[in-house]
């Protein structure tokens, strides 16, 4: 688990969209590994996060009827139901605590955990601005930002602020990122999901019934 206000490095759409696979050094920009922003908010503060790489995450048969499937870390106690065509995808997130893509329609979604007191110092506006603006900073150009209605996330009713971020990455390869803050009693997350803007007008609403379906587990509840 990371700590708070740390950018993480993503497949770059453009070498996902042409299908290339195998290759470490791929970033997005915006999302490089080693950007802090604890430092802007004055906190000396020690890093304590964990890698999450070797969490426990597993798939399980979700609802037969539409073959959806819940893909769940047993560690952080956190899930997501995927429809049928979305599969667990590990390229994605050097160490998320989920991740999974539809690779034949070029849809990408990643889940964060951040668990530091750093946040606690901020509300969910503010923390939420702040995650953006990393991806933001580091764009090859930035083309704007919207908020969407959604004010809650899944059955528990989580406070969420959700925004859709559009720019340029690699070569003026374009894409529509859909970035959700969610604070629950226990972390705060988030949650990323990310396509070209042509298959965002159509998956839109897919991509939001995917993130809607976040929860934590009895689990997470414990750490």
């Amino acid at each position: 688990m990371r700590s708070a206000w740390k950018a993480y490095a993503l497949i770059p759409l453009a070498s996902l969209v042409l299908g290339l696979t195998g290759c470490d050094g791929w970033r997005i920009p915006g999302l490089g590994p080693d950007v802090s922003v604890a430092d802007s908010i004055d906190d000396p503060l020690d890093e304590t996060a964990e890698d999450t790489s070797d969490e426990e995450v597993a798939v399980q048969p979700q609802n037969a009827e539409n073959e959806s499937t819940a893909l769940q870390n047993i560690e952080a106690g956190i899930e997501l139901t995927l429809p049928a065509a979305w599969s667990q995808d590990i390229r994605l997130h050097e160490s998320a605590e989920l991740q999974a893509s539809d690779v034949g329609n070029e849809l990408y979604i990643v889940v964060v955990a951040e668990d530091d007191r750093t946040l606690n110092r901020l509300g969910l506006q503010e923390n939420a601005e702040r995650y953006r603006q990393l991806i933001i900073n580091q764009l090859q150009s930035f083309q704007g930002e919207s908020p969407t209605e959604v004010a809650f996330v899944g059955e528990e009713g989580d406070f969420a602020q959700q925004y859709e971020i559009r720019g340029t990455v690699d070569d003026n390869t374009s894409v529509v990122y859909l970035h959700t803050t969610v604070v629950t009693e226990n972390r705060y997350y988030q949650i990323v999901a990310w396509t070209t803007p042509e298959q965002y007008i159509a998956y839109k609403s897919e991509l939001q019934e995917i993130t809607n379906t976040f929860r934590e587990m009895d689990s997470a509840s414990d750490t």
